[in-house]
């Protein structure tokens, strides 16, 4: 085990203003350009999510939370390998479920990431 004095520098070493810009500074344009092409598709998504609960009819004050399930669906794709990502959008599925949105607009919104729920 570490002494907690050597764990204090090393922390307070990290957070030294000048090390954090520089190390920020080093990594912006890289960091943008990741995040300007990540935003692109999940705008995308969010935009497809939006239509399909347009076209079922959903109330607008409900489409928050589909938006929010196909951001999830978004993120689950990009981070998991197929099982894995199956099985957590199928935990995120049941919870809106249960929270009273639609299992068919949330299928549909799944499909949108490549991701099937069985029965739907």
């Amino acid at each position: 085990m570490r002494h907690p004095a050597y764990r204090l520098r090393k922390y307070d070493a990290k957070m030294d203003p000048d090390a954090i810009k520089l190390r920020f500074a080093a990594h912006r344009d890289a960091m943008v350009e990741q995040e300007e092409a990540i935003f692109g598709e999940l705008t995308l998504t969010e935009s497809k999510a939006k239509t399909v609960c347009e076209a079922n009819g959903i109330p607008t004050y409900q489409i928050p939370a589909y938006l929010n399930f196909a951001r999830e669906c978004y993120r689950l794709f990009k981070n998991f390998s197929q099982t894995t990502r199956q099985n957590e959008v199928q935990n995120w599925f049941n919870m809106w479920v249960a929270r009273g949105l639609r299992g068919t607009v949330l299928a549909s919104v799944a499909e949108l990431c490549g991701i099937a729920i069985p029965g739907y």
